[in-house]
């Protein structure tokens, strides 16, 4: 999850799911390890760079399972989709380099304060941030 310099928390509007997520996505053949394909799932989603990047923490300060319902569109099948939530810091993006959604997978998007992440999630970002 990318949090910015004023610790707010970057969350995607996902077009299929039609609900506020935070970036993500799959582990690809070429991702050496789940933090490579954290850091290529939010390049891809929101064009910030892996160079604006830095790890807060070298591990998932959070893993969660939840259901992806079936998507004709893409012939994938109902699923359990596990995520691995790596806290990554955003270095300031400089004038006129803001975001840039992948329009095919994201509407929008919106930078939330940690404590306004739902349930256990907000705490541990909080507790993290606090740690760093």
């Amino acid at each position: 999850m990318a949090v910015g310099e004023d610790r707010g928390v970057l969350q995607i509007r996902h077009r299929s799911l039609d609900r506020w997520l935070l970036p993500g996505g799959h582990v690809e053949a070429d991702d050496r390890t789940l933090l490579d394909a954290a850091v290529r799932e939010l390049a891809e989603e929101t064009g910030i760079s892996a160079s604006a990047v830095t790890p807060i923490a070298g591990y998932p300060i959070d893993i969660d399972a939840h259901e992806i319902p079936e998507n004709l569109g893409k012939g994938e099948p109902a699923h359990t989709h596990y995520d691995f939530r790596f806290l990554l810091g955003i270095q300031p993006l400089g004038p006129g380099t803001g975001v840039d959604l992948q329009l095919e997978e994201v509407t929008a998007h919106r930078w939330v304060p940690a404590t306004e992440l739902t349930g256990r999630l907000g705490g541990k970002v909080t507790a993290a941030l606090h740690r760093a």
